[in-house]
């Protein structure tokens, strides 16, 4: 009687918590149907994948039942939650040869990245709107043996229809940030309700793992796992192709290159101001801006203009290329800015650069993935605000293999020092190596969980 008791008391908990929920997602329709209508006729946007969205998936997804082996949706919102997925699916394939592996993203810029990273998946999709009815069509569809979200993506709908069906859930590379953190608190009897539909949590550190248990996860289901994100398969730049890169872009071949990665509106002015500054006493000092949305090109295109510099637009050359046009990429007399507006090429133009500040970090983002240019042995710089990538940012500084700026000021200060020191250089490109030797395995550790979750099943 008493676990009868205890059984309906947590049914109806989870079932005030579930009304509540879609109650306040039936209030905001509204306001997401004119928002959507917006971006569709005003902006132009959102138009890719939209019935995906709403639920009507290609026929070929629904054919995968008829293979042999588990099907394993794998969710990665956008290009750096596919980064970080694409080596965990590596280690799928080797435990799961015959598995029928379906890739989910929400943003066109994370199915472009994993069209680009040419990623081994039977089916590509757009993830589908977080509503009752559109979830279950989408899972009747698919037939997941296993779920997967990536990071921090935890949608109440899908999970709580997956747990109804019996279906395994794992969230991997799991984190919640120093900023988010208090925010969810607030709402822990929701996130309490979506925690106990997931089976397995695969944390990036002890302190995210604490936070999922913090906030409903039941303890026993959560591992510190370390971060996906160090197995990232990054590639090696022969010697011969960094020169390639530099004559495409139409540097030079001996100038330092400071490299600007994906960097947001209020970023762009702070790093534009730094060149102008740092020009003055490395006069044949080169700048690359690569903008985190490409579609930002013509506003950053804008601001190099106003600070009386030539622009070379990697998208734009890349069309007239396209169009048999001869480019003239000779030096001018021009200090000439590369704006590198393009999805899948930042990777390997790291390896051309000097010094790389990496952007989302002076101004309160959040930063971004800082591991890719290490990996390319360079310095890198970052602002203040790195809190979702804490756990990486908080290595890197104890290691020794970063540098950490609080403004413009200091970003100035601390690139003419690195461009007048060599052996600096040198010192920060050995430890950016050593720290992602030392933190590479979590990949394999999650799937060797996820095989035991399938086994249990």
């Amino acid at each position: 009687m008493n676990k009868l008791v205890k059984t309906w008391l947590h049914k109806s908990a989870s079932d005030w918590r579930k009304i509540l929920y879609n109650i306040v997602l039936v209030i905001l329709l509204p306001v997401v149907a004119l928002y959507l209508l917006w971006r569709l006729v005003v902006q132009g946007k959102s138009r890719a994948g939209l019935a995906q969205r709403l639920g009507i998936l290609p026929g070929s997804v629904s054919k995968l039942k008829e293979a042999d082996g588990h099907i394993i949706w794998v969710h990665a919102v956008s290009v750096g939650e596919v980064a970080a997925a694409e080596p965990i699916l590596q280690q799928l394939r080797l435990a799961e040869p015959t598995g029928q592996i379906v890739l989910s993203t929400t943003t066109p810029t994370g199915r472009k990245m994993a069209e680009k990273l040419d990623i081994d998946v039977e089916a590509l999709i757009y993830f589908p709107f977080d509503f009752p009815g559109i979830t279950e069509r989408v899972l009747r569809t698919i037939a997941p043996d296993l779920i997967i979200l990536m990071e921090a993506e935890l949608w109440p709908n899908l999970l709580a229809a997956a747990g109804a069906r019996n279906i395994p859930t794992a969230v991997l590379n799991g984190r919640i940030s120093d900023t988010a953190f208090p925010k969810n608190r607030l709402f822990r009897p929701l996130f309490a309700w979506t925690l106990s539909n997931v089976d397995l949590v695969c944390a990036q550190s002890q302190k995210d793992a604490d936070r999922f248990i913090a906030l409903g996860a039941a303890a026993q289901r959560v591992k510190a796992s370390g971060n996906s994100k160090f197995d990232e398969n990054f590639p090696h730049i022969p010697p011969e192709e960094q020169a390639k890169w530099r004559q495409d872009l139409g540097l030079s071949q001996e100038a330092p290159v400071l490299l600007a990665g994906s960097t947001h509106p209020g970023e762009d002015e702070q790093i534009l101001n730094a060149f102008d500054q740092l020009h003055s006493s490395h006069p044949n000092l080169e700048l690359i801006i690569a903008p985190r949305h490409p579609e930002r090109g013509d506003e950053v295109e804008k601001l190099v203009s106003e600070h009386g510099y030539a622009t070379y637009r990697r998208s734009r050359v890349l069309a007239e290329l396209d169009e048999g046009k001869d480019i003239d990429l000779s030096s001018t007399t021009q200090v000439r800015v590369v704006i590198l507006d393009t999805i899948g090429e930042l990777n390997h133009i790291f390896s051309v650069a000097t010094l790389v500040f990496m952007g989302g970090s002076l101004v309160p983002r959040g930063g971004h993935n800082i591991l890719q240019p290490l990996a390319q042995g360079k310095p890198v710089i970052f602002g203040p605000h790195m809190h979702n990538f804490q756990d990486i940012t908080d290595l890197a500084l104890d290691q020794q293999a970063a540098i950490q700026v609080e403004n413009g000021s200091e970003l100035v200060e601390v690139t003419d020092r690195l461009l007048s020191s060599q052996s600096e250089r040198e010192f920060y490109q050995t430890k950016g190596r050593s720290l992602l030797q030392k933190q590479s395995g979590a990949s394999q550790r999650m799937v060797s969980e996820l095989a035991l979750l399938l086994a249990e099943r």
